[in-house]
């Protein structure tokens, strides 16, 4: 490993040397070697995560569709001041690794090209949506980040940041089509990110819920694609500061390193928070909402990671105890250097320097949820270390040279705090219910593409880690959103009720009208029509091809022969027609055939033939009187 690199090539040289007889090395390059024993190299990750907000909804189809979002969450987020804006603005020109949740720069390019907010969180139909205003904040958001990582690297996690843990603790059919949902969506995730951001990203980061880890994350980690996972120690061994290469029992190429991460530095910058709305308000020390973190970690990490996170055990000390930082919440500069904010408080630097300097675990992991006081104080406190000559920054691929050999400990020892934090299998459950009503819509799509992409994006979103910070109901509304989205479209597609018909005996035809609420075009059905009295009316055209265009509506004219008086009653009903299942309700009506008799015709014609010769009479005596009458004078 780079970090004992130098020391270890010391000391196997010095025993050689001493045992062929050769003098040891002059005392300036010992010294040298022991200089170099006491750098601390370690990769800094920078996090770019948040709680999921887009919806699987769309106002419009096609390109210029325009995602429904379930509030402005992210505009804020985005805007000067908010927490994503704070942490490009304190990573940028610092030699960091950005860990990037890349459904979020989908979401921030999916707002900068238009969008909308869902009216209440009980509508489905992206109808009930009003536009959103935050369109400017996230184009500038997405600029800023573009330029920040320009030349660094940029690491993906698994598509919404999935919850390895969540889904390797509940194994089962559930588990295995979820994981082929969030794998399915990857290459072009990826894709559409490097365009953005217009530069290369690298996927196989896996970042487990507060580190910990055991086989069964391991083994589900492999079928993300995911070949590094940052740990803090619980449910690893050996448990020093070397990284670990894993076994993961899948074939040759299932092996994963595990890089420990040091928890008492990310206890410390969990324990920063943003002021309020009062910028007075001083950072608060309130525990992350990852609470299981620090305290799992802490309890479980190795001695040399006890030790380092031993400042920090008491509220009197640590990083942020005692701050009296300031900042701004407009986001404008303070005479900070880093571009945003208030400049961090010199005591919080000082204390995050000391617990860098001190760690020996190849990462520095700060909170998922880092805050944007707690980023400004980090990138001073990496810049102290890195002027001071004392820190080495390096990337995610050094940090893993040299690796030891080891195991995860059985999914039985996995630790109860982050355990009780995770998705409940009903929670799972709910989300891959919502595969069988994108089946049945799909079916009768023209081109189901992207409704099946957006539902896929929305189902991962659900099983964000991000969902251990909030409440179970968040989740499940969020989630909710998307069986109701899709509850809702099979029921736009609909026969429209008829009223009572009148015919006479003969061929002739009956309108049937499809009322297509969706936006987008159907072509996959075929209305079936039957006669309740074939001996009256005969439906002569019982199977007919449905296709409807987006939001509009469709008659079909059904070819019958009415035969005899009376009444009959008509059944519609759409199927579809790749597998001839029943779609929506049927719809029956009555059809009233009247036949008129041959004499009664004749009567009916008579009389209207009188009729007009006796006004043919009356207007020709009218016109002889007038004749005859003698002039006036």
């Amino acid at each position: 490993m780079t970090r004992y690199g130098a020391a270890r090539a010391w000391v196997v040289s010095a025993v050689l040397l001493g045992a062929l007889g050769v003098p040891a090395l002059p005392s300036a390059r010992a010294a040298e070697a022991d200089a170099d024993a006491d750098t601390v190299h370690a990769a800094v990750v920078w996090p770019v995560v948040a709680t999921p907000h887009m919806t699987a909804a769309a106002l419009g189809s096609g390109p210029g569709a325009q995602p429904v979002f379930d509030d402005d969450t992210l505009a804020t987020l985005f805007a000067a001041g908010g927490r994503l804006r704070e942490i490009v603005d304190a990573g940028k020109g610092r030699d960091v690794s950005w860990v990037v949740d890349p459904d979020l720069v989908i979401a921030a390019q999916a707002m900068a090209n238009g969008y909308r907010l869902a009216d209440s969180a009980d509508s489905s139909n992206p109808q009930d949506s009003t536009r959103g205003t935050g369109q400017s904040v996230a184009r500038s958001w997405l600029a800023e980040l573009k330029e920040a990582v320009e030349g660094r690297d940029v690491w993906l996690l698994p598509y919404a940041d999935t919850d390895l843990a969540s889904l390797s603790h509940r194994p089962g059919s559930a588990t295995d089509d979820l994981t082929e949902v969030v794998t399915g969506i990857t290459d072009d995730a990826k894709e559409r990110v490097d365009r953005a951001l217009g530069t290369g990203t690298r996927p196989g980061l896996g970042w487990p819920a507060d580190g910990a880890v055991d086989t069964a994350i391991t083994q589900l980690s492999t079928e993300f694609g995911v070949t590094r996972l940052l740990v803090s120690g619980p449910g690893l061994s050996p448990a020093g500061p070397d990284p670990v290469t894993l076994d993961t029992g899948s074939g040759s190429d299932g092996k994963v390193t595990a890089l420990p991460y040091d928890s008492g530095v990310t206890a410390a910058l969990s324990r920063i928070e943003d002021p309020g709305p009062d910028p007075e308000v001083s950072p608060s020390l309130t525990p992350s909402p990852f609470p299981s973190a620090t305290a799992s970690s802490s309890s479980s990490s190795s001695s040399s990671s006890s030790s380092s996170s031993a400042p920090d055990s008491s509220p009197g000390s640590g990083a942020g105890s005692g701050s009296s930082s300031r900042s701004s919440p407009s986001g404008s500069a303070s005479g900070d250097e880093d571009g945003g904010g208030a400049a961090p408080d010199p005591a919080t630097v000082a204390r995050l320097a000391a617990l860098v300097k001190k760690s020996t675990r190849p990462v520095l992991v700060p909170p998922r949820d880092l805050s944007g006081t707690a980023a400004r104080a980090l990138g001073a406190a990496l810049d102290s270390g890195t002027k001071d000559g004392w820190l080495d920054l390096e990337g995610i691929r050094a940090a893993d040279d040299d690796p030891v050999k080891g195991r995860a400990a059985a999914p039985a020892a996995y630790p109860a705090g982050p355990r009780a934090g995770e998705l409940t299998s009903a929670q799972l459950a709910s989300v891959d219910d919502d595969l069988d009503g994108l089946a049945t819509l799909v079916k009768v799509l023209a081109d189901p593409k992207a409704t099946t992409a957006s539902v896929h994006a929305a189902m991962a979103r659900s099983l964000s880690t991000a969902w251990r910070a909030e409440d179970d109901a968040a989740q499940e509304t969020f989630q909710r959103r998307t069986s109701d989205f899709l509850a809702t479209s099979v029921k736009s597609l609909r026969l429209v009720p008829k009223t009572t018909l009148t015919l006479t005996p003969g061929d002739s035809t009956v309108p049937v009208t499809v009322d297509n609420g969706l936006q987008q075009a159907v072509a996959g059905l075929e209305l079936r029509v039957s006669s309740g009295d074939a001996e009256r009316l005969r439906v002569n055209d019982a199977r007919l091809a449905v296709e409807a265009a987006g939001s509009s509506t469709h008659t079909t004219h059904i070819d019958v022969t009415a035969k005899a008086n009376g009444k009959a009653r008509i059944t519609a009903r759409l199927y579809t027609r790749g597998d001839g299942k029943p779609w929506g309700e049927p719809m029956t009506f009555e059809v009233d055939v009247t036949s008129v008799s041959t004499g009664a015709i004749t009567v009916v014609v008579a009389g209207v033939v009188l009729i007009v010769l006796a006004a043919a009479f009356r207007m020709h005596r009218v016109r002889r009187r007038r004749g005859a009458a003698p002039p006036v004078e």
